[in-house]
């Protein structure tokens, strides 16, 4: 398009010519599109610049200058609407071809002040009836103003003009086809159909010479451009001072406006992005909203899927229902609501675009952002300046409008945010107060924060001087330095001022039978806010760059009148005008639909989570929905994965199932899923009170060291069964009983109420009070364990036996969980008994009352009772609980032969504990219930060498993992031992010296002092200050470690020069999802519909399900069989594939891992896929590391590795050794025995990547917080700490979006200068002076020590010989 046709800034829009008929034409040649307003234009009256040569014929063209816009565009003749104009189209023909003129305004002159405010009077009753009776007309001078505005731009018809982050340099924009303005103010914005003109504009747009690399969302005349889903989070998070935006145009005033920034993106990226996004035909549109799409994925999922769907019982019959319906009670609003908007796509265009009105689509994006906000009470102030206000522009027409103080930009953003509160108060999805108490309550209601290190008031939803201001109109305001006085103090001071104050038609008509009334107070809260929106909008419209204005009263007014006007526009025609007819200032989602939003999503993110995500980490859906609570800070994986900061690319296992089965069905009853929703209330619970808990330790510790004494001490937490007293745990059992298939009668009821009392009654023995907190985890756990022991006598459910990856979804194991966390707490209380008798239930299904002398032949009667207890919790949970079992039952018999025998002196017997343990060693190693770790440390309490203690005892783990009993060459040794002796790694002493700390610590880690200095290093050598881990590291590459008495130090092996990594088998981990896992799931498919429940899953379920046993019930001889889990499931498809790879060669293995990682690159359609798929930038990224570290470990040693993490990937996913060393020398074809002739490989020169000198001295400047920073984003399904019971205060840290798409790397070729490479690997365990191995870690390094090489790397104050 010619840039001498278009009007430039500064001047005035063109005017039609006297010959132009105003005409309505479509924009486009389909017959669906929009008809907009236009002039037809002659021949004579069109630039040469626009003129077009005619083609062969088929169409007659005429030329057309839109009203909105004045751009000129060919159009075909038939594109005219040839019917007859409506009224108000004739009204509007009539006001575009008369000439308007603006009255003139009264001059001020010298005036006195009566005169000037009668002045001031008539101007406002002027303009109220201006636009009384000329409604049309002063929209379309509306329509004008904004025309003139949006109309300046440069050579491409830009009307929309966005600046990004502070970049001064002004950008280019993108050409719409114009609109019918007033059918845009009086309806909804409606989708439109892009067509082939709509793509020859965007193209040209493209192309110019003034390239936009990022667009903004643009809308205003029904075309929509895409927008990189990333600024949507931002939007959420920018605040409303935009001054700081160096842009020299004009925004489009629009609802929900996008912020046109990102710094992190760069401009190359951006455009490649948006290149390939108008080449797709990709569109923005509302409906399309991150926000919108990943509630709607997760409804449809839920309530179309046939894994969702179960049987509800009537009677002697049962139907098929959904787990969530009307008939239910269910408020299914929201929920259909986001169901109608869900774009599949396997589905049409066409078929999608159909399935719902296109007019509430804005209204539901404006839902889906407040159901993420923090809330529960919104002002539309706050809604206004989020997403709906036009963003500062400061060009010559934007300054006259700001010395005019027009509200032009504004009117139709007020008027779209009113008509999407009305439309969703309609739909019954948002609120506003019921009632003067509740409006009092919200108002007054102040929280203290914890920030800072001190106590801070807060409003909710009122600001401490907005209050001041209602109090005032209350007539109970206070003067500052009371205020001052009474900030610590959290009362509400509005709803006490509201119930101590009468009106006076109150206090005389008041009487003894009638309630004391409360002082209104809605309409003061409306006044507050509402000129808080005005000031809002007052200050967008007269704020210039870099400035703040501070609007005057007389501006705010006129806005405030202008609001009011919107308003009423908005609900005219309205079905709530005649209930809303005042505006309201403040909303909030309705609660009833909110709830089963909630419930579904919660059900849809635990169902992902997995076995390996059995409690609440403040993020996931562990969450309560009969509470508030914190949803704003949940972590929606579809949301993630929109915005590209988390991939799945396990997702095509996921297929719908729209067939019934009970195979496919998760719950096979509704009373089923009742019950888990119950579980989940309670695991929200106590996951509250835990970290409440810590939170209170934490604070008490720390006003022990501070003088501030201020901080609160006392964390409440929502007891939402009222389970703290009697009758609220009546009420529960009656609750869980009623869920059963077979209810029980009242006597059952009443027997098992009694024995929950009886153990609560112990817990008012403790001589120490308890807090609130441990009160409810203690008082929950006791219920969890009678219900759970009422459930193994009744109607246990035996659905896991089948799938026990499902164990999360189950209500038994839920119960399960929740006791095994109470265990500590009852520990530190010395309630050893109560605690034996949680860890008997949730291991065998048996209790214990009290300890006697035959107390082994007690406990091994039970060990049978119930074995599907194993279905309940994991290998690596019940090999923990074993060994607190035994700790608790030593100190519970400690305590009962002290009181047997207080007067004399004989020493304990603990013969008993001994007999039990040897028991239990027995029956878990044969039936591989626990892992060998476990078994490791059973056999350490029998005081005797391992070898022996296993002689005759059969263990599948030891065997398929081949590990080492012991490493002693002779028997003769081994019966020489008198104590406990086992399998022990090669070891290095170092000397290490901690740098002493000025203040005493808990928990802070030790610094030592480094031996080598730093050229790089502006400080002194001797304040150069190294953990323990980088201190391990520079010995090694230094080649003072390993020592020179070990085996393996022979002069052919050379030292030194070694490089490495402290991220606890971070690489392993990834080597085993990108060689292991793919190819498992494609050799052997995906069998069972629910090991796959959500289309965001790291990991198949049945991967959390370990290798075990259960006995069979055959009372002639002892048999097993076997769990359904990874490795069983799939052992032909894993053995075939560790067979093949163990006999792969180095170069082998480095295209190996080259292949797999391609193979994905390639799977992506286009680079803006890729660049969402983080897990892949990752691994682009570090490539050739990977495939080096893949050929130094060899395909035998990480076959091993890999069977062990399929064998029980929960189990031998952590423990990992700390270190992992490489390093590359040149392969030496002839042995010299001199080790200084052995050359080692640049890995700068030859790998590049992460060894590169610029990347190491980044590193440098980041490596405490590297060091410090969780690994969780390499483990599959489950979390760095899933097993540790109180995981709280994790630093959890969100994965930085990367912003430039890396370049594919060559493939690594073990040659480097014509000379054969061979890389070494080793991993090394580190640990202090006073710190020693864990079981598992034991394990670990006796797997990887059969075919690599693993040490331990020992410091001491000392040296010390091995």
């Amino acid at each position: 398009m010619d840039s001498a046709s278009e009007p430039k800034f500064g001047q005035k829009k063109r005017k039609a010519s006297s010959s132009a008929t105003f005409v309505w034409a479509r924009d486009g040649n389909h017959e669906s599109a929009t008809e907009h307003a236009a002039y037809l234009l002659q021949m004579s009256d069109v630039p040469p610049a626009k003129l077009i040569p005619e083609d062969d014929g088929t169409y007659e063209y005429v030329y057309v200058r839109w009203c909105s816009t004045g751009t000129i565009s060919r159009i075909r003749r038939n594109n005219i609407s040839s019917e007859a104009l409506s009224p108000r189209r004739c009204r509007r023909a009539a006001a575009a071809t008369t000439t308007q003129k603006s009255p003139k305004s009264k001059g001020r002159l010298s005036l006195s002040k009566k005169q000037r405010q009668h002045w001031r009077d008539q101007q406002q009753k002027d303009r109220r009836n201006e636009e009384d009776r000329g409604g049309e007309i002063c929209q379309d001078n509306q329509v004008q103003k904004r025309q003139k505005s949006g109309n300046e731009n440069e050579s491409n018809s830009v009307e929309h003009v966005c600046s990004i982050g502070t970049r001064s340099s002004q950008i280019g924009s993108i050409s719409v086809l114009p609109c019918n303005p007033l059918e845009e103010r009086r309806k909804y914005p409606l989708k439109q159909n892009q067509d082939k003109e709509i793509d020859k504009v965007t193209l040209r747009s493209r192309n110019s010479t003034s390239t936009l690399p990022y667009s903004p969302l643009i809308q205003k005349s029904g075309v929509s451009l895409e927008t990189d889903p990333h600024l949507e989070q931002q939007t959420d998070n920018k605040q409303k001072d935009d001054t700081a935006m160096q842009s020299t145009t004009t925004i489009s005033v629009l609802p929900c406006n996008k912020v046109a920034q990102e710094k992190d993106v760069s401009i190359e990226t951006k455009h490649r992005v948006e290149q390939q996004n108008a080449k797709a035909g990709h569109s923005y549109t509302y409906r399309s909203s991150a926000y919108v799409q990943h509630l709607a994925e997760a409804c449809n999922i839920i309530m179309t899927d046939a894994r969702w769907c179960t049987f509800k019982k009537a009677g002697n019959s049962s139907r098929e229902v959904s787990l969530f319906s009307w008939e239910e009670g269910d408020d299914l609003s929201a929920v259909k609501a986001f169901m109608s908007m869900y774009e599949d796509k396997t589905k049409d265009e066409a078929v999608k675009q159909n399935n719902i009105e296109d007019d509430i689509e804005r209204s539901m994006n404006l839902y889906s952002r407040i159901y993420h906000r923090k809330g529960p009470w919104l002002d539309l102030a706050d809604l206004y300046i989020r997403y709906y206000a036009p963003k500062v522009s400061n060009n010559t027409e934007m300054e006259t409008e700001r010395s005019k103080l027009s509200f032009s930009n504004h009117q139709a953003a007020l008027q779209s945010l009113f008509v999407d509160v009305v439309r969703l108060q309609s739909m019954g999805l948002v609120r506003s107060f019921d009632s003067e108490y509740e409006c009092g309550t919200v108002a007054g209601q102040v929280t203290m924060s914890q920030s800072g290190g001190g106590g801070m008031k807060r409003g909710v939803i009122l600001s401490a001087e907005e209050r001041r201001e209602v109090l005032r109109m209350l007539g109970g305001g206070k003067s500052p330095k009371s205020a001052a006085v009474t900030q610590s103090d959290c009362t509400n001071e509005v709803l006490a001022q509201m119930q101590s104050q009468k009106t006076l038609i109150s206090a005389f008509a008041a009487t003894k039978k009638k309630k004391a009334s409360l002082l209104p107070v809605r309409k003061h809260v409306d006044k507050v806010l509402l000129r808080k929106l005005a000031n809002k909008v007052v200050s967008l419209t007269k704020s210039k760059e870099g400035q703040v204005y501070t609007p005057k009263k007389a501006e705010v007014d006129m806005a405030l009148k202008m609001i009011e006007s919107e308003w009423r526009d908005a609900t005219r025609d309205s079905p709530m005008h005649q209930h809303q007819s005042t505006l309201v200032s403040t909303i909030r989602l309705r609660e009833a639909p909110l709830q089963t939003l909630r419930r579904v999503m919660r059900l849809f993110l635990c169902a992902g989570g997995g076995p390996g995500s059995m409690r609440g980490d403040g993020t996931n859906g562990w969450r309560s929905c009969l509470s508030e609570g914190d949803w704003h800070k949940v972590e929606y994986p579809g949301l993630n994965s929109r915005f590209g900061f988390e991939a799945y690319p396990l997702q095509k296992y996921f297929v719908a199932t729209p067939e019934q089965t009970s195979f496919t069905r998760v719950f096979q009853t509704l009373n089923e899923f009742r019950l888990f929703e119950i579980g989940a209330e309670l695991r929200s619970s106590i996951d509250q009170a835990i970290d409440a808990y810590e939170t209170e330790k934490m604070i008490s510790r720390r006003n022990q060291k501070s003088t501030d004494k201020d901080q609160p001490h006392v964390v409440s937490v929502v007891d939402v069964y009222h389970l703290l007293t009697k009758d609220g745990r009546c009420k529960f059992v009656r609750k869980v009983l009623t869920c059963l298939d077979d209810p029980n009668n009242e006597l059952e009821l009443l027997a098992l109420r009694d024995k929950i009392e009886d153990d609560i009654q112990q817990l008012n023995t403790i001589t120490d009070s308890l807090t609130e907190n441990e009160s409810l985890i203690l008082v929950t756990s006791i219920v969890c364990r009678w219900v759970l022991r009422f459930r193994l006598g009744s109607s246990f459910s035996l659905s896991l036996r089948s799938r026990p990856w499902l164990r999360h979804l189950s209500f038994d194991a839920v119960l399960t969980y929740i006791t095994w966390d109470a265990v500590p707490f009852l520990e530190k209380r010395d309630m050893y008994v109560m605690a034996s008798s949680s860890l008997m239930m949730i291991l065998f299904g048996a209790e214990v009352q009290s300890l006697c002398s035959g107390i082994p032949d007690f406990l091994s009667s039970q060990l049978r009772s119930c074995q599907y207890m194993q279905y309940l919790l994991p290998r690596r949970n019940r090999g923990k609980a074993i060994e607190r079992l035994l700790i608790d039952l030593t100190h519970a018999h400690r305590k009962a032969q002290k009181k047997e025998q207080s007067n004399k002196t004989t020493p304990l017997d603990l013969s008993p504990i001994q007999g039990f343990c040897r028991l239990l060693l027995g029956s878990t190693s044969a039936s591989c219930s626990i892992p060998f770790s476990s078994i490791r440390n059973l056999a350490r309490r029998l005081k005797a060498p391992l070898i022996k203690t296993m002689d005759g005892i059969s263990n599948d783990e030891m065997k398929l993992l081949k590990i080492r009993l012991d490493n002693a060459s002779s028997s003769d040794e081994i019966e020489s031992c008198s104590g406990y002796r086992d399998w022990s790694p090669e070891t290095d002493v170092a000397v290490a010296n901690a740098i002493p700390n000025d203040r005493d610590e808990l928990g802070k880690r030790c610094a030592f002092v480094g031996w080598e200095s730093n050229d790089n290093d502006s400080r002194p050598e001797t304040t150069r200050s190294l953990n323990v881990e980088e201190l391990a590291l520079e010995m090694y590459h230094s080649a003072r470690l390993p020592n020179t008495n070990d085996k393996n130090s022979s002069s052919n092996v050379p030292k030194g020069n070694w490089e490495g990594w402290h991220n606890e088998g971070g690489h392993l981990r990834k080597l085993f999802r990108l060689l292991f896992l793919q190819t498992i799931l494609e050799f052997a498919s995906v069998d069972d519909p629910t090991i796959f429940l959500s289309p965001y899953q790291h990991s198949p379920h049945d991967l959390h399900v370990g290798f075990q046993k259960v006995e069979s019930d055959n009372h002639d001889r002892i048999t097993f069989s076997l769990i359904h889990g990874f490795y069983e499931r799939r052992r032909d498809g894993v053995e075939t594939f560790l067979s093949k790879l163990s006999h792969q060669t180095d170069q082998s293995m480095c295209d190996l891992v080259y292949d797999s990682v391609k193979a994905r690159w390639d799977s992506h359609a286009n680079d803006e896929s890729r660049m969402k798929d983080v897990n892949l930038l990752g691994d682009v990224a570090e490539l050739r590391t990977l495939s080096m570290i893949a050929a130094g470990l060899g395909g035998r040693a990480l076959s091993s590795m890999f069977r062990a993490l399929a064998f029980d990937y929960r189990h031998y996913s952590g423990g990992l050794p700390d270190l992992l060393l490489a390093r590359a020398r040149y392969h030496q074809t002839c042995t010299s025995g001199d080790n200084e002739d052995t050359q080692f490989v640049d890995l700068g020169e030859w790998i590049g990547e992460a060894f590169c000198k610029d990347y190491v001295e980044e590193e440098n400047l980041n490596r405490s917080i590297r060091m410090l920073a969780d690994k969780d984003d390499d483990f599959l399904g489950c979390s760095k700490n899933v097993d540790s019971g109180q995981n709280k205060f994790s630093s959890k840290k969100k994965r930085q979006k990367i912003s430039v798409l890396p370049t594919f790397p060559s493939k690594l070729e073990l040659v480097h200068h014509e000379k054969q490479v061979v890389v070494d690997c080793m991993f090394i365990e580190v640990k202090s002076a006073n710190d020693r191995l864990d079981a598992r870690q034991e394990d670990w390094l006796n797997i990887i020590d059969m075919c690599a090489g693993a040490r331990v790397c020992k410091f001491g104050s000392k040296k010390q010989s091995k």
